[in-house]
């Protein structure tokens, strides 16, 4: 079993141009995200996937290895699978995980957690855990994805609205989710998502993962324990900055790659 990680990274986010390179911290942003993946446990090797020179050479000035990436490619998954292609992890035996590149406090747990289940039985093709909701503001803010579990722990939907409704739980038994940014995908499995038609609600909520709830393929997820904090909006930065403060990984400098 190969495992890969790849970090999917664009200058061109309409919503927040050139996010990969902001500065954190002392850090470009992409650097938080690739040194955080180099201390998941059993992970064979790790690049970030671009389109754009400018960030080819950003990423080579902290030593990270980089594949470029056609332009053409129309989400961020596809991107992964069109790197994952390159370096050869295409079959049933190669594990790849998407870890989104503006996932700068992403818990290396998390990761792990990711890869054990997908790894746990062949007959799982893919892996998207999710997290319980916190911050009551993440509901209504259209940049946090939400998620909806079956009892199996299947993903049933995921959207950008505030799920399941909660005006008729009149015992408040709603528990709130939202999709962590780190999936994975069995080398075959990813490559033949990256052939499949774009769907009408991945296109209308602009999340690629619904290409394969949509198609009837199912994506096996769980619940992390762990708090993640996406960069969608400059605005995301400070609460970044703060979670920085008290976070092991970043206060002990990146410095020690965990074991197997």
């Amino acid at each position: 079993m190969k495992t890969l990680i790849v970090i999917p990274a664009r200058l061109g986010s309409w919503r927040f141009p050139d996010k990969p390179l902001t500065m954190i911290e002392g850090l470009p942003m992409v650097e938080h995200v690739y040194r955080r993946s180099l201390l998941a446990a059993n992970i064979d090797e790790v690049v970030v996937a671009v389109c754009e020179e400018k960030l080819v050479e950003a990423c080579r000035v902290f030593g990270a290895k980089v594949i470029m990436t056609s332009k053409e490619c129309q989400t961020a998954t596809d991107r992964v699978a069109e790197a994952a292609k390159t370096l050869g992890y295409i079959g049933t035996d190669s594990i790849v995980i998407n870890v989104q590149g503006d996932e700068p406090v992403v818990p290396p747990p998390v990761i792990e957690m990711t890869t054990n289940l997908i790894g746990s039985d062949p007959k799982i093709k893919c892996v998207n855990l999710v997290e319980e909701v916190k911050d009551p503001s993440d509901l209504h803010n259209e940049h946090r994805i939400k998620a909806v579990l079956s009892i199996n722990n299947r993903l049933i939907y995921l959207t950008r609205q505030a799920i399941p409704a909660a005006v008729f739980d009149i015992k408040n038994r709603a528990v709130f989710y939202r999709q962590t940014c780190v999936m994975a995908f069995r080398g075959d499995a990813l490559q033949a998502f990256s052939q499949l038609r774009r769907t009408p609600l991945e296109l209308i909520e602009g999340i690629d993962m619904l290409r394969l709830i949509e198609h009837d393929l199912p994506i096996t997820s769980g619940i992390s324990q762990y708090i993640t904090q996406p960069v969608d909006t400059p605005a995301d930065i400070a609460k970044v900055k703060v979670m920085l403060k008290t976070d092991e990984w970043f206060k002990s400098g990146y410095a020690k790659r965990r074991q197997s």
